[in-house]
């Protein structure tokens, strides 16, 4: 009798293992390799990820190194990578030819009609900062009007920990407010997920660097559709590129969505406003829609034209700050930025770092930029 218990206890602690184990597909270990599992039934199974992408690289698609996994005599699909520079990383597993996301890691992103799983190696104090902290607050998602276009946008709200939004809540503090603005082909999601934004603030803010913000994340697709995520409309925003740069519809839409965080929320006096690429564009526009509104204006990898120049002609001139990459795509448009702004003798800060026209980049710049800001 007893031998069967033993045998039926063994049995149970072997299931209990095997459950724990399946919980972790993903391990960053001590000599920065990462170990990847994959449980599924399967003929064969790899890797896809951007564990060894080029750093200058100017492509928007940098996931194409793939490793093969070897499935264990528990069934189990497994490899270990090299040791990897600590960074934010992007991957997913290819199962029989056809890609598949990881569906024991929470953490994604996506990137136009794909959904990529994030992991981050640490052991740098840049990438230290993409790591999830112990305490964190929490993000709301909303929409907004935009009457300009006559629709409604999505957008992110992030509220540091310890604030309640209630109306009933007049004694909370109130907290400085950072609106970050994505790219031609990115979402509401594209700053907290592969920018990590959420984990840089309060990163920063726990080691004294920054302020804990409210920070604000739009949607900005020029195709933007109110019945569908709009993560993949590259192409659609590509096509109407000349009419989201003649019309300004969507700073008009984001002047309106400002109004709306300054009703709902406990904001301070102060703002800032910062976009990548063509977030960037849309990041100095909405700032010269609004002349005094925003202390200080991020423009990263910018891509920005003569009409954003009036950021130096307003009457109260935000703090402006350009970084770029000597290898970003666009490196000489903001070269030339800079010569203007130079021209008409307005104050800013020029950065030029290695690499070129990716999220690596712009993590950096968004982790510089608010350290620049004002000091706790």
């Amino acid at each position: 009798m007893m031998n069967k218990v033993l045998v039926v206890l063994l049995a149970l602690l072997s299931c209990v293992s095997r459950t724990v184990a399946q919980e972790v597909s993903v391990v960053v270990n001590e000599d920065k390799t990462v170990s990847l599992s994959y449980y599924g039934k399967a003929r064969k199974v790899r890797v896809q990820s951007d564990f060894y992408y080029d750093k200058d690289s100017t492509r928007y698609s940098d996931r194409t190194h793939r490793l093969k996994m070897k499935r264990d005599s528990d069934g189990v699909f497994r490899v270990t990578t090299p040791p990897i520079a600590p960074e934010c990383y992007t991957y997913c597993f290819r199962v029989n030819g056809k890609r598949v996301p990881d569906p024991l890691n929470s953490d994604t992103a996506w990137q136009m009609l794909h959904k990529w799983n994030i992991v981050t190696v640490g052991g740098t104090p840049q990438a230290d900062l993409y790591l999830k902290p112990k305490r964190h607050g929490r993000v709301v998602s909303s929409s907004w009007r935009s009457p300009g276009e006559a629709l409604s946008r999505r957008v992110r709200v992030y509220l540091p920990a310890g604030y309640e939004d209630s109306a009933t809540h007049k004694q909370d503090p109130v907290y400085p407010v950072l609106y970050l603005i994505h790219g031609i082909n990115g979402y509401e999601g594209s700053w907290s997920e592969r920018g990590r934004a959420i984990e840089i603030m309060e990163n920063l803010a726990a080691q004294g660097r920054c302020k804990p913000m409210i920070i604000v994340m739009p949607d900005v697709n020029v195709g933007v559709h109110e019945d569908r995520p709009s993560h993949h409309t590259l192409w659609n925003n590509i096509v109407n590129y000349p009419r989201l740069c003649r019309h300004h519809d969507i700073e008009k839409g984001i002047a309106e969505l400002v109004k709306m965080i300054d009703s709902c929320y406990h904001v301070s006096g102060e703002r800032y406003i910062a976009g990548f690429s063509d977030g960037a564009r849309i990041a100095a526009n909405t700032a010269i829609l609004l002349p005094g509104y925003f202390s200080a204006v991020g423009l990263f990898s910018p891509v920005v034209h003569k009409e954003q120049a009036a950021l130096g002609e307003l009457e109260e001139v935000p703090a402006i700050s350009i970084y770029i990459g000597k290898k970003d795509m666009f490196y000489g448009n903001a070269k030339r930025f800079d010569k203007r702004l130079n021209k008409q003798q307005t104050a800013h800060r020029y950065v030029v770092t290695t690499g070129g026209h990716t999220w690596r980049n712009w993590r950096i710049y968004l982790s510089e930029f608010l350290c620049s800001l004002t000091t706790p």
